[in-house]
C-alpha cells in the first residue's frame, strides 16, 4: 500500500490525481495540503484523506505519508521535490519537473542521493493501447521512422491563473500542453531530439506563448513536427507516424478523456485499433506505486522529466534567437 500525500489542490488533482489514487487498490489518500484550510478540508472530505494541513513540511513529518504528488505551479517544483526526497518520501511530481535544467537535475539527484523514487506525469503513456502503438513503432512494423507529427490542444482556453506569469509557469502552452507531446514522441521512438526550431504565437496580452509550433530532429534521422496550442476552435488531437514500410494514423488520441482510434497501414493491410484516454491519469498513478512497491525505476522517471526540461529550454532558446538550437546531449 502506498499512501499519498498532495500538495497543490488544483483541477488535475481534484479531477484526476486524487480519485485515481482513491481506485488504486495499492494506494490510499492520506493528506492533503493547501495555503486555505477551508480548502484542504473540502478537498481531504471529498475524497476521504485523513488529513488537511496548510503546512508542506507538516505533512512531510508524518510517518503516515510515504509518497508525494505535487501539483503546484511550476516554478516551486524543484525545491519541493528536494525537500519531500530529503524527507525520504517517494515524489511524484506534474511537469514539467523544473523551470531550469540546473534546477530539473538537483530535483533527480536529490532523489537519487536519498533512494527515493521519482515520478513525472506524461500520462499520454497510459491511453489504451498506446503500448502497442510503441511496439509497431519500435519493432520495425513501420521500417525506419522518417516523419511524426502530432496536434495537442484543448481548444480554445486560454492561459489563466498563474500560469499567465513567467515567473511561476515559464512557457506557456508549451509547459501546460506540448511537454505532453515531446514526451511521447521520444517515448514511441526511443530516441532523444537532437535540435529544435520554434514559433510562437501571443494573444490577449498575455506574456506566455498561447501557441507553439515546432520542429524536432531526432538521433535516428526522424524529424517530428508538434503544433500545441490554446487558442483555436475545434483543434484536433490527432498524431501520425510514418515510417518507410507503414504509417499510424491516431485520431481523437493525443488528450485526456477522449475516444479514438489508431489506424495502421502497412504492405500487410490495415488495421484499427480501439484507443481511449479516459483513465491515463489512473494507469500513471498505479505505475508508480508499483515502482515503489517493486522497487524498480518509475516510468516516466525523474531522468524523463530531465529530459523534458533540457528540450524546452531549448525550445525557449529557439524562440528567443529566432534560430535552430542543438539539445544538450
Amino acid at each position: 500500500m502506498v499512501r499519498w500525500g498532495i500538495i497543490g489542490l488544483g483541477r488535475i488533482a481534484d479531477t484526476e490525481i486524487a480519485p485515481a489514487i482513491t481506485a488504486s487498490p495499492q494506494g490510499e489518500l492520506r493528506a492533503v495540503v493547501s495555503r486555505d484550510q477551508g480548502r484542504a478540508d473540502a478537498f481531504a472530505a471529498r475524497h476521504g484523506g485523513a488529513r488537511a494541513l496548510t503546512s508542506f513540511d507538516e505533512m512531510l513529518a508524518d510517518p503516515g505519508v510515504d509518497a508525494v504528488y505535487i501539483a503546484t505551479p511550476n516554478a516551486l517544483h524543484a525545491d519541493q521535490v528536494v525537500t519531500a526526497a530529503r524527507a525520504g518520501k517517494h515524489v511524484m511530481c506534474d511537469k514539467p519537473l523544473a523551470l531550469s535544467a540546473e534546477d530539473a537535475s538537483r530535483a533527480v539527484a536529490a532523489c537519487a542521493e536519498a533512494a527515493v523514487k521519482l515520478g513525472i506525469t506524461f500520462q499520454t503513456r497510459f491511453h489504451d493501447n498506446y503500448g502497442r502503438f510503441r511496439e509497431l513503432v519500435q519493432d520495425g512494423s513501420l521500417g525506419e521512422i522518417r516523419v511524426v507529427q502530432v496536434e495537442m490542444s484543448p481548444g480554445r482556453t486560454l492561459l489563466k491563473g498563474w500560469r499567465t506569469d513567467p515567473a511561476l509557469a515559464g512557457l506557456g502552452a508549451i509547459n501546460n500542453l506540448g511537454v505532453h507531446a515531446f514526451d511521447l514522441i521520444r517515448w514511441l521512438l526511443g530516441a532523444e531530439a537532437i535540435e529544435v526550431t520554434a514559433l510562437a504565437g501571443h494573444e490577449g496580452g498575455l506574456a506566455p506563448e498561447t501557441l507553439a509550433l515546432v520542429l524536432l530532429r531526432y538521433a535516428t534521422g526522424a524529424l517530428a513536427y508538434v503544433n500545441v496550442n490554446q487558442s483555436v476552435a475545434f483543434p484536433q488531437a490527432d498524431i501520425t507516424v510514418y515510417g518507410t514500410k507503414g504509417r499510424v494514423v491516431g485520431r481523437s488520441t493525443t488528450r485526456m478523456n477522449m475516444k479514438g482510434t489508431l489506424d495502421v497501414l502497412t504492405d500487410q493491410g490495415e488495421t484499427t485499433i480501439e484507443t481511449a484516454s479516459y483513465h491515463a491519469y489512473r494507469g500513471a498513478v498505479m505505475a508508480f506505486e508499483d515502482a515503489v512497491a517493486t522497487g524498480r525505476e518509475p516510468s516516466p522517471s525523474g531522468l524523463d522529466g530531465l529530459r523534458s526540461v533540457e528540450l524546452t529550454s531549448a525550445i525557449e532558446e529557439s524562440l528567443q534567437a529566432g534560430q535552430t538550437i542543438a539539445v544538450p546531449a
